[in-house]
């Protein structure tokens, strides 16, 4: 599945890959598409992210595992890069607000 948002007037794209063992998402946009967090959720439901300095893409990363292997109850790993050059509190808040919003409409999708 390929899905492109536009949020803060920048285009954000979504790339899930769901196979019979697993999923992956791979989530990146704005001012500059990078890897900031990987999020993993192992067969049992342990959930493991790495953050890399100076990000916080884990606040997207660890709930689109989370609730991706809550749905399917297979393994998942989520790896996001989204980035607003002098983006302010607001900003982030309006990222976040909207990623749940695709979120919601991905997991829709994979009914």
């Amino acid at each position: 599945m390929e899905k492109e948002i536009i949020i803060l007037n920048k285009p954000v794209k979504i790339l899930l890959t769901k196979t019979e063992c697993g999923i992956n998402v791979l989530i990146t946009g704005g001012d500059f598409a990078h890897i900031g967090a990987v999020s993993i959720v192992d067969p049992q439901g342990e959930i493991f992210t790495k953050t890399f300095e100076g990000h916080k893409d884990n606040f997207v990363s660890v709930e689109w595992a989370e609730k991706l292997y809550k749905k399917f109850n297979i393994p998942v790993v989520v790896s996001v890069g989204i980035h607003y050059d002098n983006i302010d509190y607001t900003g982030i808040e309006n990222v976040i607000s909207e990623m749940k919003k695709a979120l919601d409409e991905v997991l829709k999708k994979l009914d």
